[in-house]
């Protein structure tokens, strides 16, 4: 597994900590007491080993004793087909990546780009008309907001907005800094995300947090910002759909 920050790695123990319902050479499930309705049900595939984690809720745990029993020797597949027959329905996992601390050290050594700036409350009307210019599907997977804990815009030569970032913290207890980013179709494959998001996460660094960066399987264009951005996939992380979706 790469050199992830203890930050990362001991924020995952403790989400699928708990006492163990069932566990076999394909996964284990833990029941949380602390979890709430939304979040009574989760998966992570991890990536170094493709072992499965899931954890439930105490009232989920006993809709799915029976089915255990059932199934015998459960897979993630079952698991999953188990939650949905009892109306518990995941949503497509993402993959969940972060800097390893040699690629986060590089971040903070190196010079900050002229062309990034942080954006406040002064911008909304550039951040407005940046939103009317995009798709509502890409608006909505790249989850960007001014008034997150954290934004930043990339401007172009004539001083364009041209993409956007921004942060939130993730976690109460575990400081991560979780990522969106969305640049202008007009403006993609030149670079302008990488820049933005290596600013971002320098000032993520510099604040004590762990940066943090999603993006769904099939979400071609994010997964290839990953790896120019020289992430590292920690796994794949699946959680319940809410009510109200």
């Amino acid at each position: 597994m790469p050199d992830f920050s203890p930050v990362i790695t001991d924020y995952w123990t403790a989400a699928f900590s708990g006492k163990t319902l069932h566990r076999n050479e394909h996964l284990t499930i833990t029941v949380r007491p602390d979890l709430d309705h939304d979040e009574r049900a989760a998966i992570l595939q991890s990536a170094d080993d493709k072992l499965v984690s899931v954890t439930v809720s105490p009232a989920v745990a006993d809709a799915l004793t029976e089915d255990i029993a059932a199934l015998g020797n459960p897979t993630a597949v079952g698991i999953r087909a188990a939650l949905a027959t009892r109306g518990i329905v995941l949503n497509g996992a993402d993959n969940v990546f972060y800097l390893s601390e040699s690629a986060a050290d590089d971040i903070l050594g190196e010079a900050a780009s002229t062309n990034v700036r942080p954006l406040t409350s002064g911008d909304a009307e550039m951040f407005a008309s940046f939103k009317a210019a995009v798709s509502e599907r890409d608006w909505d997977e790249a989850y960007v907001e001014l008034d997150h804990w954290a934004a930043f815009g990339a401007f172009d030569r004539h001083g364009r907005l041209i993409s956007i970032g921004s942060m939130y913290p993730w976690d109460d207890e575990f400081p991560l800094a979780d990522a969106g980013v969305l640049t202008l179709d007009s403006a993609r494959g030149r670079g302008h995300a990488k820049t933005l998001v290596r600013a971002m996460f320098r000032y993520a660094l510099l604040e004590g947090y762990e940066p943090q960066y999603r993006c769904q399987l099939d979400n071609t264009a994010s997964n290839k910002l990953a790896a120019s951005l020289d992430l590292q996939l920690f796994g794949q992380w699946e959680t319940v759909i809410p009510d109200d979706v």
